[in-house]
């Protein structure tokens, strides 16, 4: 809506049907509007392409939010940016194809310098899948204190279970409690060490899929 200046022989500002007027260097102006461009508005075929791989990125990691807020967590204050979307964005250059295609092997879920997962074996019943690796410390005390993060993923279903604050670097053994109605799915898993302080976290481990 045009609201009009001066009385009915000023100038307007606001929009009135097709033109728009406002006050420039001392004159009124009326121009027309802009219309949007088509072509911006239905987009190119390489921009629908780069939307489609920001949705598919944005959907896998939506129920696993939790999670990366802790992972990347130190990157993100590095970054000044949302630990959501340094995520995003690392996934995209790094485990993504062009068109959209989502390699776990190469997806991160936490990303930082500390010594990560090492000889990682899997094994799972009817309650659990318990995850063990090797004690990597090489002595260091606080390494050996270092705390496991475990993810266990149906990315089909979307759900994942997981736990943030596992056992020390030291105990080479934790294990996720997977509730029953979930038997038959595959799920895709990750494990990663944040030190006891949460100053220090390592890069996350893809430790392959099972079917519970």
């Amino acid at each position: 809506m045009g609201k009009i200046e001066n009385g009915i022989n000023g100038g307007f500002t606001g929009s009135v049907g097709a033109v728009t007027g406002y006050y420039l260097n001392g004159k009124w102006v009326i121009r027309s509007k802009r219309r949007k461009s088509i072509k911006n508005k239905t987009g190119t075929a390489d921009q629908k392409a780069c939307r489609s791989r920001f949705t598919m990125m944005q959907t896998f990691l939506s129920p696993v939010v939790g999670f990366i807020r802790i992972g990347f967590n130190l990157e993100s204050k590095k970054r000044g940016m949302t630990a959501h979307n340094v995520a995003k964005s690392y996934n995209m250059l790094n485990a993504q194809n062009a068109t959209g295609e989502i390699d776990y092997a190469a997806v991160r879920l936490s990303f930082g310098n500390l010594s990560g997962a090492e000889g990682v074996k899997l094994e799972h019943d009817d309650e659990c899948v318990h995850f063990s690796w090797t004690d990597n410390a090489n002595g260091d005390y606080t390494r050996q204190h270092d705390q496991v993060m475990l993810m266990v993923y149906d990315v089909d279903n979307k759900t994942a279970i997981y736990e943030t604050s596992g056992a020390r670097r030291s105990k080479e053994r934790e294990s996720l409690e997977i509730p029953s109605f979930y038997k038959g799915n595959t799920f895709h898993t990750w494990m990663a060490f944040i030190a006891d302080d949460r100053m220090e976290i390592s890069g996350s481990t893809y430790c392959g899929s099972f079917v519970f």
